[in-house]
């Protein structure tokens, strides 16, 4: 009789530190599987943020006829650098044959900052469009 207590007692005894042993396993994936959903979270906060800044700029620029060179990009859905390009690639262009022919992206400049008129850049858009005009970095493929 005595053997079989002590067997109850080790069984119960493993039983117990296999258990303890399962809840600590189990606590601690999920304080991993929180800190993954919390970091999700945050990506998610901001990538809605950029969109919201993104949104803000469009809705700024929208009741404007005369747009800077961020609201033009955003307009057009291009980067900034893009802009710049094309027009080095049209003046490279002019300043080697002397004449372009086609329609150039329109723009003027105050005090060395871009500035674009809303209406003409859609009509530059339909322009290219009709050509299939290619640009690749500061040149003009097609």
């Amino acid at each position: 009789m005595k053997n079989h207590y002590l067997a109850m007692l080790g069984s119960s005894l493993i039983l117990g530190i296999s258990f303890i042993i399962g809840c600590l396993i189990i606590s601690s994936e999920r304080a991993e599987s929180s800190d993954k959903a919390v970091q999700a979270a945050v990506a998610q906060t901001q990538i809605e943020a950029e969109a919201q800044s993104e949104l803000l700029v469009k809705i700024k620029s929208e009741g404007k006829e005369v747009l800077n060179i961020q609201e033009a990009a955003q307009l057009l859905g291009l980067e900034e650098d893009q802009i710049i390009n094309v027009i080095k690639a049209e003046n490279a262009i002019l300043s080697n044959n002397g004449i372009f022919t086609g329609h150039m992206l329109p723009f003027f400049k105050v005090d060395n900052e871009f500035k674009f008129s809303r209406e003409e850049l859609m009509e530059w858009v339909y322009v290219v469009t009709e050509q299939n005009r290619i640009y690749r970095a500061d040149k003009i493929i097609k």
